[in-house]
Formats: structure tokens, sequence, C-alpha cells
């Protein structure tokens, strides 16, 4: 949290880049461009310049309610967080104190932060050079965090902090600003999506459909479920996510059906997935399961110690 200029720490020297080829293709308006802004924050470690943890009292953040994992669950599917185990000042096992988890979250703040003014310059610099009318840009991020929830750090689950992802997306003359879409969308979509949205023919065989009728119209229900995959030693963990449940499928590649661990969490009853209803609701396992057998049957996978 040094008191530094935004560009001594990475995001914003990427921010430098990023607005100099902004600049650039601009001006060379006949010709199409593809700007990849890649900003590293907020992941860890949670560094930013001073100001972005001024911006937040620690005294107003609220701690996890609960700190356990969820109740039923395989022990193997909570993460240990190793990723975060590697830095100084966290215990190699146990859980943080409060004051670390409340030092941690704002920290995770201040980054956020950063990162956040970082593209707000960038977006500035695409305003001035006249190309935003005619730019379809796209925010997102790779995968969601736990900020000690359940007990837990990092993203190495197939629970909802860490599945779920920011995304938003502009296109000038498809997009209905300030709207926000309930339908479900995949990483695999974006693709696709940019390609229809440009008038660009994708080639065949992707595994990810356009989503561009959402940004034209929010209203639409688009699909009613997404996949997801996580993997933990030498089970892989298939999920089905649909507007109510989420269903994990844990087992080896290539194992019988029947060797299966499932995970089910209703979010209609419990939105905090504090209990695996797995048992309690066999016919919605039946049903989930089945939709997720079609989908290949997972590869072999080979896990690295920090998850």
């Amino acid at each position: 949290s040094a008191d530094v200029p935004d560009s001594t720490y990475p995001d914003g020297a990427l921010a430098d880049e990023a607005i100099r080829r902004v600049r650039a293709a601009a001006s060379n308006p006949g010709q199409p461009f593809l700007i990849a802004v890649g900003f590293v924050k907020p992941h860890l470690p949670f560094v930013a310049p001073r100001r972005y943890w001024d911006q937040h009292d620690p005294a107003k953040f609220e701690l996890p309610e609960r700190r356990d994992p969820p109740d039923g669950a395989p022990s193997f599917a909570p993460t240990n967080w190793g990723e975060l185990r590697q830095y100084g000042g966290i215990p190699a096992t146990g859980p943080l104190s409060d004051d670390a988890t409340r030092t941690m979250i704002h920290g995770y703040y201040a980054a956020t932060s950063y990162m956040d003014a970082q593209l707000g310059r960038v977006l500035d610099a695409l305003d001035d050079s006249g190309a935003a009318e005619n730019t379809i840009v796209v925010v997102w991020g790779d995968h969601g965090w736990h900020l000690g929830d359940h007990g837990m750090w990092c993203k190495h689950t197939n629970y909802e902090e860490a599945a779920r992802i920011p995304l938003i997306v502009v296109a000038p003359r498809d997009g209905r600003p300030g709207t926000r879409a309930r339908g479900f969308v995949e990483t695999v979509d974006l693709y696709p999506t940019l390609c229809e949205l440009a008038g660009l023919t994708p080639p065949d065989k992707l595994d990810g459909t356009s989503f561009a009728e959402l940004v034209r119209d929010p209203s639409l229900s688009g699909d009613d479920h997404v996949f997801h995959v996580y993997p933990r030693g030498e089970r892989i963990g298939r999920a089905i996510r649909t507007e109510r449940y989420r269903l994990v499928e844990w087992k080896k590649p290539g194992a019988p059906e029947g060797t299966a661990e499932i995970e089910l969490y209703d979010y209609a009853e419990d939105p905090g997935e504090t209990k695996n209803r797995a048992s309690e609701q066999p016919e919605v396992v039946s049903e989930l399961r089945a939709r997720l057998s079609r989908q290949p049957e997972a590869r072999v996978w080979r896990d690295t110690p920090e998850n």
C-alpha cells in the first residue's frame, strides 16, 4: 500500500500501455481492432497504492457469518486455500483471525478499486479517441473468490463464490445500457457472441453459443443452466447450475456412475449453500445428473499441490 502513483504498480502500467494502443488503433479508423487488456487485480497479492486503501473503512466490513463448509459436503470439496497460505503473515493451517480476515477483505476492496480506476482510464481514452461509438467493450473475470465464507479463501471450488463471474457487455448499436440480463452464460460463449455482434462468421463446432440476443434484449430468458468443472485430486467435480439448484458430481474419470459422490444445493431454500441436500431430493439429483450426462466424460486431471 505504498503512497505512489498508479503506474508504479503493474495494473497502472498496463493501463498506460492500453491507452497507447487505443489511441493508435483509433488513429486508423479504416482498420478494425481487438485489444485485450489483462488486468491483474484483484488477484493475490492484494496490493494497491495507498489512496485505494483509504477509500474503504475496514470497520464497516461485515465478517463472514458462516465459517464452516456446507453440512454434508464431501470432505475433499472445500478448498484448503493453499494459494493464500504461501504469503507471509498467513497461518500454515487453521482459520484466519477476525483481524486478519478484515485486513484481507480490505485488501480485496482496495485492489478491486485500483483495477476499476485503471479500467476507467482506458475507457476514458476510448471515449476521447472518438472510437467508442463503434467499439464493443467486454469486462469479465475468469473466476470468483471466497472471502472467508465457509471458512474458505481463494477460488479453487465448485461453490457459488468461486464459480460465478463478473460480466459486462457494452455493444453501442445492439446493447441496452444500464440493464441486467438474468440468462445463464458461460465463458466459452464470449467468442461466438463477439463474432455475432461484430458481424463476423464464427468457425463451426464451437463449444460456446452466442448470447447476443441477451445483449439486445436482457428480458429474454436465455439458457436455463450452465456447466462448470473443478478437480480435486483424482476426482473431477462436474457441476450443473440452474436458477434454483447446483449439482456437483464427484468421481474419477471413467468410473461407474454409482461411485460418484453428489452435492446438491437449493438456492430457494438455502441461498448460503449451508447444506448438501442430495439425500433429501433424489428426484432433483436424478434429473440434473441426466442433463449432466449429456456432456462428454471427464478426462484425467493432475491436480496441483496448492489446490
